[in-house]
């Protein structure tokens, strides 16, 4: 397969401003967990389904691009595949072809408008994602990729919902941890937290969605640590205007 160079041209409002900005500040929080620069890897999970995870993982990668850095996104929620969705490509062929056939993933990238982010779709549905996700194989991929890019960013499951990001969580340098604020109960996010930290995962932060717009305007928040607020309905994903950065309307 050849890398895809699809380009959405459209407006940029006031709105798209706003939320690169955020999403700038999540990228840098980011860094900042760090003690020197370096090439990150970084998961980003969610308690539960429908937390927003994977718009917030697709625009934080955007964020870490648009700083001129090569990043690669990668869809490994194999039983959920959302990411191809938000950039309106198909997911033909993806991780699960590099990691069950042996595909060279540099073919299967595809190439975004957005400067120096490519994505990784996750491919055909495996039948076992969690024995996939715990090969050597994928540890392998991991390694190439990240002695490649200066940003890769992992969409992965729900951590109370199948164990995969668990598995993922000690390969990476960091996870963060979204929340859907008001939604997810406090029981829940201490339940992930420990299912991740059982697994020696480094918890770099959490983000809140769904904020109130009173409590910093835009629907967004970023803190470390232990943060305590369910619910990403694919219907509601589109891009936004500007570029291929993807958004959801209820955020």
């Amino acid at each position: 397969m050849k890398t895809n160079d699809r380009v959405q041209e459209q407006k940029i409002s006031k709105d798209d401003i706003a939320i690169s900005a955020i999403f700038g500040k999540i990228k840098t929080n980011i860094d900042f967990s760090f003690d020197e620069p370096k090439p990150l890897c970084i998961m980003i999970t969610s308690t539960f389904p429908n937390e927003g995870k994977t718009t917030i993982s697709a625009n934080t990668a955007a964020a870490m691009a648009a700083s001129g850095k090569k990043t690669i996104l990668i869809d490994a929620d194999l039983r959920n595949a959302s990411v191809h969705m938000l950039f309106n490509f198909m997911n033909a062929r993806g991780l699960n072809e590099v990691i069950t056939q042996n595909a060279d993933w540099r073919e299967l990238l595809i190439k975004t408008n957005i400067p120096n982010l490519s994505i990784l779709t996750a491919g055909r549905k495996p039948m076992n994602s969690t024995k996939f996700v715990g090969s050597q194989r994928f540890r392998a991929f991991l390694n190439e990729v990240r002695a490649e890019y200066d940003y890769v960013v992992i969409d992965t499951p729900p951590v109370l919902l199948i164990p995969d990001s668990q598995i993922m969580s000690p390969l990476v340098d960091g996870v963060v941890l979204v929340i859907n604020s008001g939604k997810t109960p406090a029981k829940a996010v201490k339940n992930a937290m420990t299912t991740l930290k059982r697994a020696n995962a480094n918890i770099i932060g959490t983000v809140m969605n769904n904020v109130k717009k009173g409590d910093n305007g835009y629907g967004y928040g970023y803190r470390y640590g232990y943060g305590y607020g369910y619910g990403e309905n694919k219907k509601n994903m589109q891009p936004v205007a500007g570029s291929s950065v993807p958004h959801k309307k209820n955020l």
